[in-house]
């Protein structure tokens, strides 16, 4: 489910966009209000061509309307894929991708977009995009290399090679297996289709000095003519072939022979000059009218800052090496840099991965291949998903690293496919996700998905759910949250990706690792906690990387004038070349100081390098190289602080706070993105700059320096307080910001009693404070030395709870005809009286309800006569999402994890009108009525007897908890 356009439309992962010419920096907009380049995107399901075209407009309009920087247009045609058949009705020779129909579908997707001011991308063909309708003869179609392995009989003086005769013969290779072993594959993930699922694989150790290349000495019938010297040395016979896999992403039947939509779509080879001029010349011949043309210079998304023009000249200039491509097709990816695949993974895997491994590692991927194809990624900007990273900060590391070292300035995401919780996924879970894709690298995410609203074949209500009920999330009006609170979330992203999309991204620490597709526990590479509890930023790049003309070192930083990689670390469980380690000396003897951690390095063998001897001689020499130190694993942080590599923000937190770091030089701001993974927590960090703090609310819009911090031999030190899940944005300029009124002094110490500060030319610096039993004589201690006294705050009311509330459910339910999919949803009324706040499930009159609760309670505010007495509102908890009215007044929107919100402003003497609106996911209705449930003509495979996964039960629903009003009095500073 991943995308990766690149300029020159050489595709490296599921899903293939267009693009087109690049938008200057200045286009992002504002912090309070983001242009449509930086907003997320929706990934927008079409079911196929024969859909509505005015529900297009529509959903497009919708999106727009909820915040949505655009879409991603993909024609889905959902019966031709791995999931589902052909719906009672549907016609793919009619309505396929690049039909008539079709091409009017995406015209009018692209003028909705003009007029609603969004952006579009549109995936390169069907489904998930991996190809085309064309011939199964075409050399642009997928081409795959199959590996064999059989043991060679002892004393027998000839033998076919294993797998003659299923395609071309690339090499044959006769190795000793020093051991093998069943390995076992333990994923979480399961198969689409009907195949089964890959439970172990065959690792071999092979005895490097036994390979031999025999593929000469393979007969033109297939046998080899060869002895092996006797059963001690445990010989096997290893056979590649390349053949077209006649793979395709969209299965039809169809009896036609006058049109290739007949075909259905093959999947295209996504590294070779062919496969880009197949999909090159579909586009030409069935999709790209003049209108269309035109309107893709409009609204073609921008966003990858890169420039790729789709027209009928358009040239493809191949980066690799003809050989290349015929040697190795497209399965090589899999074993080269930067690559990492979805779970709708194009290629067709190899059935021993292991054997792959060995292969690979000692044939015929010479540097200069490597080395070559790296480029042809750098030019892009890969897409990873949250799915098959596993929402791992550590993952989303590994894929940003070397992106950024490149140059490239986006690293997307596929953001919240998450399995079992389609229509259950809570905001604050979606935004967890999010916020861990943010901490790792990620800046840009294309939310997983908005789905098309209007009626469709065989579909019943709440409408057309791809994947038939795997995965979430279905983001659209059918979900109650669309207006009540998921429009204040995509707020929230928006401005977090504005503030991730300035300057360049620094890292303190680089991992070198080359990954492997058997390896263990991908996802996490790193998994001690002294590096993050330091407050090191760090990353990781392959050995291949450090080839990037970008990967030099100056004034002993690596890549200076990019991530700014101040040392790098290689432990002992990472695989590195022999090249690397001649890189690793050089950067040593340049003053970068290099951490060999916990032990030897693993060798990873490329063809050409000198093997194992010259491994561990340069491993060797590399550990005895000035600049080079040796510490046991975990204690990274500690070796990196004693060689004088610091981090650029240091943490000192009872909780676990992920930094992200930016540097806008031209605009001589840095930005400090701080997630708190997990916990409550309190504590301080700790940077060193002579620039002003700023406080960014990605919530709210609101800038505001930071009035409370203190200078330590110039050290900035902030104190900072977060709850579970939260994040705080920080800025540090160099000069006062537009539009924001900045003191000339600030505090360096406060009583306990401070809840927060506002700030404002009119009033300069207020402080708000609560309620205290024993009031003393605290004072603010400000950074000129003066002092300023609190004044009695016994005066300011105590806070207290509210209760007894009457709730209004909005249910959302099937209509009457349940093949109505447009329908929104049928909507009653009830009322019920609540002493407490609990979840609808504990209520028995609304255990299987859906839609939106409106709680209105009241109570009496009387501010003892000082106008100074404000108040805030604070929610213990929020399932999802609130929107605060006091006294009929809309309240800035609550970030979930914070739960509270400024209401003084809206108060007044006497009793006051509480209003909160909290939508619920649909999940509980739906599964009362699931039953009754098709999709594209058939039950959604999430309640069949054969699904691979147990049918999700009951959630809470509405709101839980107890929500407080906790009053304050202003205190001006005078500063």
């Amino acid at each position: 489910m991943a995308i990766t356009p690149f300029r020159h439309l050489a595709v490296a992962a599921t899903l293939l966009i267009v693009s087109t010419t690049a938008t200057p920096n200045k286009r992002d907009g504002t912090f309070a209000n983001p242009s449509a380049q930086v907003r997320p995107f929706f990934r927008y399901w079409l079911p196929d061509g024969s859909v509505d075209p005015t529900v297009v407009a529509s959903d497009i309009r919708s999106a727009a309307e909820v915040g949505a920087g655009g879409i991603e247009f993909l024609p889905y045609y959902g019966y031709g894929g791995a999931i589902g058949g052909n719906p009672p009705g549907s016609d793919w020779v009619t309505y396929g991708f690049g039909s008539a129909p079709l091409q009017h579908l995406l015209q009018v997707a692209l003028e909705a977009a003009k007029e609603n001011s969004v952006l579009v991308d549109i995936a390169l063909g069907p489904n998930q995009g991996q190809g085309v309708p064309a011939s199964p003869d075409a050399d642009g179609i997928q081409w795959d290399l199959v590996p064999f392995v059989q043991r060679l009989p002892v004393n027998q003086p000839s033998e076919r090679i294993p797998g003659w005769g299923e395609g071309e013969l690339v090499a044959c290779i006769l190795a000793s297996v020093d051991s093998k072993t069943n390995v076992s594959m333990t994923g979480d993930s399961f198969p689409l289709d009907s195949s089964p699922p890959q439970s172990s694989y065959l690792e071999l150790v092979l005895d490097e000095a036994s390979l031999q290349d025999v593929t000469h000495k393979v007969s033109s019938d297939g046998i080899l003519a060869i002895q092996s010297s006797g059963s001690s040395c445990n010989p096997y016979v290893f056979s590649f072939y390349q053949k077209r896999t006649l793979h395709k992403a969209l299965e039809v039947e169809s009896n036609r022979t006058d049109t290739i939509l007949a075909n259905g779509s093959f999947v295209v080879d996504h590294f070779s000059k062919e496969g880009a001029k197949t999909v090159i010349d579909y586009w030409n011949n069935h999709i790209l009218t003049e209108d269309i043309r035109q309107l893709l210079g409009d609204v073609g998304n921008y966003g990858w800052e890169d420039s790729m023009e789709f027209t009928s000249n358009i040239s493809w200039t191949p980066k690799l090496p003809d050989a290349f491509y015929n040697k190795f097709g497209y399965s090589l990816a899999k074993y080269l840099p930067l690559v990492m695949f979805g779970q709708n993974n194009i290629m067709a895997q190899p059935s021993n991965p292991g054997l792959m491994k060995a292969v690979f590692k000692n044939k015929q991927t010479s540097d200069k291949y490597i080395n070559d194809y790296r480029s042809v990624l750098a030019d892009g900007c890969p897409e990873c998903e949250s799915l098959q990273w596993k929402d791992k900060i550590d993952g989303y590391r590994q894929f940003a690293g070397a992106a950024y070292l490149a140059g490239r300035k986006v690293v997307s995401n596929e953001m919240g496919a998450v399995e079992t919780r389609t229509y259950s996924l809570t905001i604050p879970e979606l935004l967890q996700r999010v916020n861990k894709a943010f901490a790792g690298g990620v800046n840009r995410v294309m939310l997983h998905g908005q789905p098309y609203s209007g009626d469709y074949y065989g579909t019943t209500w709440p409408g057309s759910t791809p994947f038939q009920y795997l995965f979430a999330g279905m983001h659209s009006p059918k979900q109650p949250s669309w207006i009540h609170g998921f429009d204040e979330a995509m707020g929230y992203i928006s401005r977090a990706q504005f503030i991730l999309r300035q300057g360049i991204p620094k890292f303190d620490v680089a991992f070198v690792n080359k990954d492997s597709a058997t390896d263990p526990n991908w996802a996490t590479k790193y998994g001690r906690d002294d590096l993050v509890d330091a407050g090191y930023i760090y990353t990781y790049l392959s050995p291949d990387n450090l080839e990037l003309p970008e990967a030099s070192v100056d004034n002993s930083i690596l890549a200076s004038q990019g991530p700014g990689i101040k040392a790098i670390v290689v432990t002992h469980d990472a695989n590195i070349t022999v090249s690397a380690i001649q890189r690793l000396k050089g950067y040593a003897a340049k003053g970068l100081p290099i951490i060999l951690s916990g032990g030897s390095a693993q060798y990873y063998p490329i063809s050409n390098d000198g093997g194992v001897d010259a491994f561990k001689t340069g491993l060797q020499e590399l550990a005895n190289s000035k600049g080079v130190h040796t510490t046991a694993s975990g204690d990274v942080a500690k070796a990196l602080a004693s060689h004088g590599a610091s981090p650029r923000v240091g943490v000192q937190t009872n909780g676990t706070w992920y930094i992200t770091w930016r540097e806008d030089k031209e605009a001589q701001v840095d930005y400090a993105f701080i997630f708190s993974d997990g916990s409550n927590s309190q504590g301080e960090i700790t940077t060193t700059t002579d620039k002003v703090p700023h406080l960014f609310d990605a919530w709210t819009g609101q800038r505001q320096p930071v009035v409370q911090y203190n200078r330590r031999a110039g050290v900035l030190v902030i104190p900072l307080t977060l709850k579970a899940n939260q994040t705080a944005i920080l800025a540090f300029s160099a000069h006062s910001l537009d539009g924001i009124y900045t003191p000339s002094v600030h505090i360096k110490s406060a009583p306990n009693s401070v809840l927060g500060y506002n700030l404002d030319y009119e009033s300069g610096a207020v402080a708000k404070l609560a309620h205290t039993v024993n009031p003393s004589a605290d004072k603010f201690v400000m950074s000129d030395n003066s002092t300023r006294t609190v004044p009695d705050t016994s005066v300011i009311p105590s806070s207290f709870l509210i209760r007894d509330w009457t709730l209004t459910v909005e249910r959302w339910e099937a209509p009457a005809n349940m093949l109505d999919a447009s329908t929104i949803a049928s909507i009653r009324n009830t009322t019920h009286h609540l002493p407490s706040l609990l979840s609808w499930t504990e209520i028995p009159a609304l255990v299987n309800a859906s839609g939106i609760g409106y709680y209105s309670s009241q109570f009496i505010w009387h501010p003892n006569g000082q106008n100074q007495i404000g108040a805030y509102i604070t929610f213990s908890s929020i399932l999802y999402a609130v929107q605060v009215f006091v006294n009929y007044e809309k309240v800035a929107p609550i970030d979930p994890t914070a739960g509270t919100a400024d209401i003084g402003p809206y108060l007044r003497d006497g009793e006051n009108e509480l209003l909160v609106v909290v939508p619920t996911t649909m999940w509980n209705y739906l599964r009362s009525i699931f039953p009754e449930i098709t999709e594209s003509g058939t039950p959604p495979l999430l309640s069949s007897s054969t699904s691979p996964m147990n049918f999700p039960g009951i959630v809470p629903n509405g709101w839980v908890g107890e929500v407080y009003i906790r009053p304050y009095m202003s205190f001006a500073l005078g500063i």
